[in-house]
């Protein structure tokens, strides 16, 4: 999501000035791309449309190549790591995934996305969540202490997700709860009681908790389409589970 609406391919490709009112296709842009940074191969907004578009072009070891290249002109900046890791969760290579996300807890220990992904890489690795879950509390306790609300506000997400994807869904919709009660203008957690609700095949406290989310949401936010995207997942999931279980009653 933190690349959802990046505007450098844009801003970088231009169409040819003769041929202005002709939008670039994808190949043709990626074609662009590549030529200008064989004349500048250290420009890194150039690099940075490149990977885009490797990327939107499912060319994931490409794209790697290019990622490679920003993280050795850039190795200071945080995101590049962190999309790597994520984009070999994508490549179903959550070993390397979880390396990476623990090379950056190691260089900043509250960092709450490498958290994320951690958790991620590690339940699709079919490893238990436990020690993880310490883990998490503590950075959270630790961000108490430093008054970094935002980042606890964060971490207690991600401790409510980790529930889930245990099976705890009570303490899950406890946590997202009290949430809610301290914000009720955040539209996460609405988002998340949706989905356990529909999980358990409630569709009534669902629909109100869905009616929420998209109340709050701002309509070109990433969240909106990924509830758009996820929602037939969710829902095709739910039914799943009930059809499974009625062939145990059976």
């Amino acid at each position: 999501m933190r690349f959802h609406h990046t505007p450098a391919t844009a801003v970088t490709l231009s169409p040819p000035a003769a041929d202005s009112e002709t939008a670039l296709t994808e190949e043709e842009a990626e074609r662009v791309l590549e030529e200008r940074l064989s004349a500048n191969p250290a420009d890194v907004d150039v690099l940075r449309a490149l990977m885009e578009c490797k990327i939107k072009a499912r060319k994931i070891d490409e794209a790697f190549r290019v990622l490679d290249r920003l993280i050795e002109l850039q190795p200071e900046e945080y995101e590049w790591p962190l999309l790597k890791a994520n984009m070999h969760i994508y490549n179903d290579n959550h070993a390397a995934a979880r390396e990476l996300f623990e090379e950056m807890l190691k260089k900043d220990p509250l960092r709450v996305e490498a958290f994320h992904g951690l958790v991620m890489a590690t339940s699709q690795l079919n490893e238990p969540l436990k020690a993880l879950l310490k883990r998490v509390e503590e950075a959270t306790e630790a961000c108490k202490k430093q008054n970094r609300n935002s980042d606890v506000r964060d971490f207690r997400l991600l401790i409510a997700q980790i529930k889930v994807m245990e099976g705890n869904f009570p303490e899950a919709l406890k946590a997202y709860q009290d949430l809610v009660k301290e914000e009720p203008r955040d539209f996460r957690p609405y988002l998340c009681q949706g989905i356990i609700y529909t999980l358990l095949r409630k569709k009534d406290e669902a629909d109100k908790q869905f009616d929420k989310f998209r109340r709050l949401v701002p309509k070109d936010h990433p969240y909106m389409e990924y509830f758009e995207d996820n929602m037939f997942a969710t829902k095709f999931f739910s039914q799943k589970l009930e059809r499974e279980g009625a062939g145990v009653r059976d």
